[in-house]
């Protein structure tokens, strides 16, 4: 068997070489993977997969050189499917599939198992599923990245209690109108949707195709070329009570129009997040207006231990006479992990120069302790980028942290001005 498999060296995709580590050879149900490898076996020229019905260790040592150094047919498509495998092949990934398979009533067990799904290996598990349960697996791999996402770019629309109409002819149209946007990207023509409610939230991720990687494999006498798009996933939350809508997984440039695709086809609002004010959600004036001293106050919420602003930076914008647009001379970025004290560092670096006017601050950092029911605060890092972004693990304490925020005024108002009307 040892002649099947090549031994030229290519560059994998680190997480696709970490997941197929010698561990996993050593360890993984040859049937199992002979099922995987089988998907591609029309690519698979040099690779004799009957081989694998010995499990020996010439077998599976002839395996983990073929995973180190994929020969000049290695398949595009096998590459795709470790890729998305490795992501749920943790301890982690392990956890979302087993709550997954629970609310579908899905049986993951199968033949021969022993003992919990939970004391499997997650690669194991992994690509059982991946093969046994695709459904189940998509599901799992949406709430993965659901839950992976830390940086959201949010848009509010004009108006709040606009439900978006989940039919399906809508959501074909979402879909077809949202696959065009990546196709012309050059993402490929892949896009697949999954559909979520959580509460009072419509979650979707969308699966689409990344630009083509394309990696040089050199040989003894020769070099060639390999190809291989893995897969990628946009993320879409959606508040009808609030108008709120977060996109993460999408470039900067293409956000905006994904906010159209979505406002267009699932609220049949054109425009709904196209104001001028859509994106200015977020601001830093209140800190601005109290200078270095500025302290973040949770004592509202007993679950709080701790505020730390622990990074901060400032910019000073000048206008370009030129363009007539503003622009950033120069920025300082002061740091302290330890206290806590990055605006007062701030302040010391700004030699008594007051924020505001053509200092502006550009981001803070915020280390916030929760209290969980642990032995140990849960630590939440917090970084506030006006106008639109707020990063941080969304996985829990997601309402604690936005209300902490709004609390200390660093969340515009949108109905400040009818309020005020109203008191006067």
């Amino acid at each position: 068997m040892q002649g099947a498999f090549s031994q030229r060296r290519v560059s994998i995709p680190r997480n696709i070489k970490k997941f197929v580590n010698p561990k996993f050879v050593k360890t993984i149900d040859l049937a199992i993977l002979r099922r995987l490898l089988e998907r591609h076996a029309a690519s698979l020229q040099a690779l004799d997969l009957a081989a694998l019905d010995a499990d020996t260790l010439e077998t599976r040592e002839a395996l983990l050189r073929f995973f180190k150094g994929p020969e000049e047919h290695y398949p595009e498509g096998l590459l795709a499917d470790l890729h998305r495998i490795a992501e749920l092949g943790s301890a982690r990934g392990l956890t979302i599939i087993t709550e997954q398979a629970a609310r579908m009533g899905v049986d993951l067990m199968w033949s021969g198992q022993a003992g919990d799904l939970r004391d499997q290996d997650p690669k194991h598990v992994a690509v059982r599923v991946f093969l046994d349960h695709p459904q189940n697996f998509d599901r799992a791999a949406d709430w993965s990245a659901l839950g992976a996402r830390s940086s959201l770019a949010e848009f509010v629309g004009l108006e709040e209690g606009v439900e978006a109409d989940l039919t399906d002819e809508t959501k074909a149209r979402f879909e077809h109108d949202v696959r065009a946007l990546f196709l012309a990207d050059m993402r490929g023509d892949h896009c697949r949707v999954g559909w979520y409610d959580d509460a009072d939230e419509i979650n979707l991720v969308v699966e689409h195709g990344s630009p083509v990687n394309t990696t040089e494999v050199v040989g003894e006498a020769e070099s060639w070329v390999i190809s291989f798009r893995a897969a990628e996933h946009a993320t879409l939350i959606y508040s009808a009570a609030t108008a709120l809508l977060k996109i993460g997984g999408v470039a900067k440039a293409r956000r905006a129009e994904v906010a159209e695709i979505f406002a267009r086809t699932m609220l049949g609002r054109p425009g709904f997040f196209a104001a001028e004010d859509a994106q200015n959600i977020y601001t830093l004036e209140p800190v601005e207006r109290a200078g270095y001293g500025y302290a973040l106050q949770a004592a509202y919420d007993p679950s709080i231990r701790r505020v730390q602003i622990t990074e901060a930076q400032i910019d000073r914008v000048m206008l370009d006479h030129r363009s007539g647009e503003e622009r950033v001379a120069h920025s300082l970025i002061a740091r302290d992990t330890r206290g806590g004290e990055a605006l007062a560092r701030l302040g010391d670096a700004m030699r008594g120069q007051p924020m505001g006017g053509e200092w502006r601050l550009n981001y803070l950092s915020i280390r916030v302790e929760i209290e969980a029911g642990g032995s140990r605060p849960s630590r939440v890092a917090v970084k506030v980028k006006p106008p639109s972004s707020v990063q941080f693990k969304r996985e829990r304490f997601e309402h604690t942290i936005v209300t902490l925020l709004r609390r200390n005024g660093l969340v515009h108002d949108r109905n400040a001005r009818e309020l005020a009307h109203a008191a006067e």
